[in-house]
This record gives C-alpha cells, structure tokens and sequence, in this order.
C-alpha cells in the first residue's frame, strides 16, 4: 500500500528533501491513518479472547441451551468485552434497557433522549454486537 502511494504522489516529489525522507514521511503517514480507522472501528477478534470467553462463543453457536453455572461468568466477560467497542451513549442505553431492565420511559427520563431515539440506538447497538460477535465466531474457523 505504501509503494502505491509513493507512485502515486512521485510527481508531487519536490527533490528539497532527500527521497528516503520523504517516502519514510508517506509510510509513518500511512501507519498513522491506518491505526486512526482501527481506533473509529476496533475489530474483536477470537484470539482477543480468554479460553473461556472462546468456550462461550462456541457453545453459543452449537446450541441454544442455557449456559452452565461455570459459563456464566465467561459469558458476562464476553458481554461487558463487546458493551466496550460501543459508543458511550450506545453502551448506556443498552445497559439501562437489557442490564437493569429499566423502561424506555425511565430511559428517557435519565437521558433526555426521546422513545425513538432510545429504540433506534438500542437496535444499532445490538446490530453492533451481533456483528462482532460474527466477527469472533468466523475468526474461530480460519
């Protein structure tokens, strides 16, 4: 990626520096760019996990029986691990909705956000999660 871009930008290449400098400043430019998109979309990964939080995934996508006493723990791990990548609003909402069990009314209440507001980011939330989790149980298999 990094030769591309220096191609790309060779006739931008002015010879007031020396040429290692200035395809050193292109490859430093890029690294930072790229853990810059890391940092916006962190990506889980199934090596990211415990041995028992990899356990708990993959009982998750065998069956659909309830975790064991010995699980639950792992699975809690698991949940506040992907409650992490959210954003802090997201992570609230689902916290106070799915966590505590509270009602989008008291939501509201605490927030100030409004009913369609708390639905929509509750839903993209678990639509983030969901697809993490994806993300863990395919990296599992390669």
């Amino acid at each position: 990626m990094i030769f591309i871009k220096v191609f790309q930008k060779l006739s931008q290449f002015s010879g007031k520096v020396p040429l290692e400098h200035w395809v050193s400043r292109i490859a430093v430019n890029t690294c930072l760019s790229q853990i810059a998109a890391e940092k916006i979309r962190p990506e889980l990964r199934h090596a990211d996990l415990n041995e028992e939080q990899q356990a708990v995934v993959e009982n998750l996508a065998a069956s659909s029986d309830e975790l064991a006493p010995d699980r639950q723990l792992a699975s809690r791990q698991l949940v506040e691990h992907l409650l992490q990548l959210l954003k802090p609003v997201e992570r609230l909402i689902i916290d106070l909705l799915y966590l505590q069990g509270r009602s989008v009314e008291e939501i509201h209440q605490i927030t100030g956000l409004g009913a369609a507001a708390i639905k929509v980011r509750a839903f993209r939330a678990r639509q983030k999660m969901k697809a993490q989790l994806a993300k863990i149980g395919a990296g599992k298999t390669l």
